[in-house]
């Protein structure tokens, strides 16, 4: 009778020294196109889905995932190699725990402030809700309709933790107004954050910090604390927990990775 073959053709790369994947956040989900890879000198050959190439992330992300990636390469075990992860994760976590204590406001915005581009006309978007059109809305108050005319439009802002309850989106506030008049700032802040009364107008005392934690600890539980629970290792950064809804204690390795691959020369 006739004889079927199934081919499937393949490309092997490398050899190289290491290969980082990190971790979903959700059970039984798992993140495509995200990966490091590393030639035998150290250095990255590739690098492919992180926050660090992607437009509009917060610098204090990027900068930690630039910092960390090297890291990876320490120690002669597990434990020494996440051990050297976390003393910059840990870093960047106590920056904001602290509050962003000994820096100044400039470099503290360029930490945490976001950008966004207005891809239409500000009155396209109609009743459409969200943090860059609100930031534009927002900006438009106090400089002006002429400032929003067009596309285009680049809005720089920071999350409040007023109102408190209040969506993300009613949260945001212009970056701008802290560097505008006294007078204009203070009106419109107490207007954004519901504060009739309010006295402090300090940046640090506005922020949502608990926000940005969340923001820079969900990168964390991707990149060390999950992938070190997989591999059976004590969470190396305790200021960081994994995510509630994921039991990992049940998982080990052999359970998680059953699928044998066998290559065949020919």
């Amino acid at each position: 009778g006739d004889v079927y073959k199934r081919q499937v053709h393949g490309e092997i790369d490398g050899p190289y020294k290491a290969m980082i994947i990190p971790s979903a956040r959700e059970e039984g989900k798992v993140l495509k196109k995200r990966y490091a890879v590393f030639n035998l000198n150290g250095k990255i050959a590739e690098i492919k889905g992180f926050e660090l190439k992607r437009r509009g992330e917060l610098k204090i992300i990027k900068i930690f995932q630039q910092e960390i990636f090297s890291k990876y390469l320490e120690g002669t075990t597990l434990e020494e190699c996440y051990q050297a992860c976390a003393q910059v994760a840990r870093r960047w976590v106590q920056v904001l725990t602290n509050q962003g204590y000994g820096l100044e406001d400039e470099e503290l915005i360029d930490y945490i402030g976001e950008s966004r581009v207005l891809s239409k006309s500000l009155s396209e978007y109609n009743e459409q809700k969200g943090v860059a059109i609100n930031s534009a809305k927002r900006l438009s108050e106090f400089l002006g309709q002429d400032v929003i005319q067009g596309k285009g439009l680049n809005c720089h802002f920071i999350i409040s933790k007023r109102p408190f309850g209040a969506a993300v989106n009613e949260r945001v506030i212009p970056i701008s107004i802290f560097s505008t008049d006294d007078v204009v700032k203070k009106k419109f802040l107490r207007k954004w954050l519901k504060e009739p009364n309010l006295q402090d107008f300090d940046m640090k005392s506005i922020l949502d910090w608990d926000y940005y934690i969340e923001r820079l600890g969900n990168t964390i539980q991707k990149l060390i604390v999950i992938p070190a629970a997989l591999q059976s290792v004590s969470n190396p950064v305790p200021e960081v927990k994994p995510p509630e809804s994921v039991s990992y204690t049940h998982l080990t390795l052999p359970t998680i990775y059953s699928v044998q691959i066998s290559v065949v020369a020919v």
